[in-house]
């Protein structure tokens, strides 16, 4: 008897081609299916922001996408002549300190290629009829182009079917939330340009404002809002000559356009689900929430929960994890995109203001907040979405002593941590933030190693932070926690002892991994400076740390998700 299908996805755009990727780095069998014929072809979305650049670089596609977008560093609004906001993503905590400029067929097309790779094609001409959940599974109603229908049987479904979401109306769920009285005007266009090409640039005028995104090939994305009296249609197409008028209208006719491929006018609204997921049935991407454009976080939210929700999915369906973790799904990532709804909304509404006087508020406000270091720095990280964050969520946990131990010593550990480790940790990344990447070598072999790479295998990875100054004891300690883990987990959790350059462990009977930090940097980023433990979810994010590393903490909070 055939093996069961682990999950059917609805949907080909960037976030299901993202699962069903993500499915099939993980084990499971998948199908992917897509209402459209073949694939668009029109730019959409193109900002790939520095967390989705990371995610792409777990999955091993990052040097492909870097290869085919343009970066962007800068951030840039002018009025009048003048520059209002400066903003720059030079020094950012990553790899990728720029933002990605790609158009969302060229995404596609690299997602579709990998997915290939894995022995999976995207079914065409398939439309998502209905579902039906069982105590085991679903059976989702397929129609196919020449209007026959078949039922497939799968143990999950995911909707990544874009804003007007089959599934999600199968589910019966509301989409709450409104329309913007304004619509938006995108031109994918070559133009006559003179101004340096990695940075975007937006124009304040009084009948509105105009935005120019520089896209690889010497092309540009063009968007503007149009407010309610010339957005009052419903239609879509937009000539050329009415690109430049709008243009015109707002002081920008020198803006000479060389060559239009494809100019669209479309409605935007702000809208979410209350539930990510209802039953065996979960939504993601702009099947569970859209908001306006502004800031560039749609697509790399859709990416972003694909890649929260399949390792989960694989762990639960291959049995060793408990179902509660799918829970955290939604516990996870609804609050972030409700935040992102919030964010996007206020964006909106300060850039489409019409009042004179409020436009000049706007704009001496603008000038004065972004030329203070701090602000910046807080927006460029909005932005960049390498801050948002899981803390206090069901599925992550840590421990660490508090202030006033530390200072009395009360509980204290044969060997506590100083008060100055102890502050380190405490400031380093919590549980549910972000994982820093990091360089690394195997030690004996001088291998370059970075974390990112680690978590490629798809599996938990614990470090076991050595510390400056650690004792034999200390170390004979570390590895008691790793053959206990190695014992119970061998085939989910990887682990690694990170040592300083100047740790002796010639004597250690250490058999696993064993990662050089020569230069300090993982320490320094984790607040290694005594030992400690740190354990990274597949999808780069803390799901535990401990301050000293405690065996029986980390059993325990690792049988609040594995069997």
């Amino acid at each position: 008897m055939s093996r069961p299908l682990d999950v059917l996805v609805v949907g080909a755009g960037p976030t299901g081609l993202t699962m069903a990727c993500e499915l099939r780095r993980y084990g499971l069998s998948c199908r992917i299916v897509d209402q459209a014929d073949a694939p668009s072809g029109i730019p959409k979305a193109v900002a790939v922001q520095p967390r989705t650049l990371e995610v792409f670089d777990i999955m091993g596609l990052d040097e492909e996408f870097v290869a085919n977008g343009r970066q962007v560093q800068g951030f840039n609004v002018y009025a009048g002549g003048q520059r209002l906001v400066h903003l720059t993503m030079d020094g950012m905590p990553t790899r990728y300190s720029y933002m990605l400029t790609l158009p969302q067929s060229e995404t596609e097309r690299l997602l579709t290629k990998r997915l290939s790779d894995l022995g999976v094609e995207v079914e065409r001409s398939v439309q998502f009829a209905n579902v039906a959940q069982q105590e085991d599974g679903i059976a989702a109603t397929l129609r196919h182009a020449d209007a026959t229908t078949d039922t497939v049987q799968a143990r999950w479904l995911i909707g990544c079917d874009g804003a007007h979401s089959a599934v999600r109306k199968a589910l019966g769920l509301p989409f709450e939330g409104a329309r913007y009285e304004e619509s938006f005007l995108l031109a994918y266009v070559r133009i006559e340009e003179r101004a340096p090409v990695d940075e975007v640039r937006a124009f304040f005028t009084p009948d509105g404002p105009v935005g120019l995104l520089p896209l690889p090939q010497g092309r540009h994305y063009v968007i503007l809002p149009l407010f309610k009296e010339t957005a009052e249609t419903d239609r879509t197409t937009v000539s050329l000559d009415e690109l430049k008028t709008f243009l015109a209208q707002r002081g920008m006719a020198s803006l000479r356009i060389l060559e239009a491929f494809w100019i669209t006018k479309f409605r935007i609204h702000r809208r979410i689900v209350p539930s990510l997921r209802v039953g065996r049935v979960f939504l993601c991407g702009d099947a569970a929430h859209i908001h306006s454009p502004a800031g560039g976080q749609g697509m790399n939210l859709g990416i972003q929960d694909a890649f929260n929700l399949a390792w989960k999915l694989a762990l639960v369906t291959s049995g060793v994890a408990k179902p509660r973790l799918l829970d955290s799904y939604h516990a996870e990532r609804h609050p972030i995109a409700s935040e992102t709804l919030i964010g996007t909304d206020l964006a909106t509404r300060v850039i489409t203001l019409r009042s004179p006087l409020a436009q000049a508020v706007r704009n001496q406000v603008a000038m004065f907040m972004s030329s203070l270091d701090v602000v910046q720095h807080r927006l460029a990280q909005a932005l960049s979405g390498l801050v948002r964050n899981y803390r206090k969520t069901p599925m992550v946990g840590e421990y660490h002593r508090g202030f006033l131990g530390v200072v009395t010593g009360v509980h204290a550990t044969a060997e506590p941590p100083g008060f100055s480790e102890w502050r380190k940790f405490v400031a380093a990344p919590a549980a549910g933030d972000r994982a820093p990447d990091g360089n690394l070598s195997v030690r004996g072999t001088g291998v370059p190693v970075r974390l990112f790479e680690l978590l490629r295998p798809g599996r938990h990875v614990l470090l076991l932070f050595a510390g400056r100054g650690t004792t034999p004891a200390r170390y004979r300690k570390l590895e008691e926690i790793e053959q206990g883990v190695r014992a119970r987990y061998r085939d989910l959790i990887a682990v690694h002892l990170v040592v300083p350059q100047a740790a002796p462990t010639a004597a250690l009977r250490w058999d696993g991994s064993r990662l050089l930090d020569a230069e300090g940097e993982l320490h320094r980023q984790y607040g290694a400076g005594s030992e400690c433990l740190y354990l990274i979810r597949p999808d780069g994010y803390v799901g535990y740390r401990s301050q000293p590393a405690d065996a029986g903490r980390l059993s325990a909070y690792l049988q609040t998700m594995f069997i």
